[in-house]
């Protein structure tokens, strides 16, 4: 691959063509089988973004990405991302909320409901923000930034690959994914680092889950997984 080397070309088979192949199929097998105990599901989540963490970092390292620079980002980048939290926020919770109205089987998989569920929910999602943008935005744009010598196809590739590799959580949700990824890439490239929109990716997550948790209390989402294939009425 031009521009680009071993390491480099290994991490975007990994995670542009490997990984976005195991989610689709995850996402078929799941919908036909029992959900994994929520504890269970969240740690394992968290210990496999750690790794994947880890081969970007090696990753990086190779093809001598910058991915920590040593200055922190300025107050006005703080503010935008401040911004940025706050709106996606207020435009995704209707959104949530809807959701779990519909008793959408999936919401469970994000639905910490019991403390220590979420405590590894806040856990699993600061895991997410950092390894997710090192990886996507940090690693993945900037291999194929070298490769096309065009930032906007770069972004987009690496938009695409980071919504199909959520494919879990239905087509709609993968749109929402695609345009807030290219949003998060605009954060990186404005700020000058990675820093806020990890920040950003991680109270994002963490707000959506205590978001569903909420509406799951007050609309009474069912606390046990619901079986495939049945779900109950909507609220």
């Amino acid at each position: 691959m031009g521009g680009v080397g071993p390491a480099g070309a290994s991490h975007l088979v990994f995670f542009g063509v490997f990984l976005p192949y195991v989610a689709i199929r995850s996402a078929f097998r799941i919908a036909t089988r029992p959900f994994p105990p929520k504890e269970k599901h969240f740690t394992t989540q968290t210990v496999v973004l750690l790794i994947f963490l880890t081969v970007s970092l090696v990753a990086a390292r190779f093809e001598h990405v910058p991915v920590f620079p040593n200055r922190l980002p300025s107050a006005t980048s703080a503010a935008l991302g401040g911004a940025m939290l706050a709106g996606l926020i207020v435009f995704m919770r209707p959104l949530w909320r809807k959701r779990v109205k519909e008793r959408s089987r999936r919401v469970w998989l994000f639905m910490p409901r019991t403390p220590r569920e979420r405590t590894l929910w806040i856990l699993c999602s600061v895991a997410a923000g950092i390894s997710e943008e090192l990886t996507y935005r940090g690693v993945m744009f900037t291999l194929l930034w070298r490769m096309s010598g065009n930032a906007i196809v770069a972004a987009s590739i690496t938009a695409l690959v980071f919504s199909i590799s959520h494919f879990m959580q239905g087509w709609k949700s993968m749109a929402v994914i695609f345009a807030m990824a290219l949003v998060f890439q605009g954060l990186v490239w404005t700020s000058g680092s990675l820093y806020v929109a990890m920040a950003v990716h991680a109270l994002y997550d963490v707000a959506a889950g205590l978001f569903y948790g909420r509406y799951g209390r007050e609309l009474d989402y069912p606390i046990e997984a619901m079986p495939p294939g049945q779900a109950p009425a909507p609220a």
